[in-house]
């Protein structure tokens, strides 16, 4: 059986740790088993491709052809990512996601 364990996630740095890394970025703390960690390990490997096709298209000011599309997409991702680590969060964790206004 996969028993849930305690994880603490920084979003912005696409980390998933086992004891708290205080520093300057946001952590949320989570409770997971190791198949949820790795499915949000792989959300992190989605995102990191999104960013990179977004950033693509921001090289080029003036080929906006797929650009919107490119944005949203990484867009709709890192809501997906908030919303994955809202469900496992703790209930500290959802009160700092609820404060960032991101899901509603």
């Amino acid at each position: 059986m996969d028993y849930k364990k305690t994880y603490f996630v920084k979003i912005t740095e696409k980390e998933i740790n086992k004891v708290s890394v205080p520093d300057r970025a946001a952590e949320f703390e989570i409770r997971a088993t190791h198949d949820e960690v790795e499915e949000l390990e792989e959300l992190f490997q989605k995102e990191n491709k999104d960013a990179k096709n977004s950033i693509e298209y921001l090289s080029k000011p003036f080929d906006e052809w797929g650009a919107d599309d490119e944005r949203n997409s990484y867009d709709d991702h890192l809501i997906k990512v908030y919303r994955t680590v809202y469900h496992l969060g703790t209930k500290e964790t959802k009160e700092k996601i609820n404060q960032l206004g991101i899901l509603t």
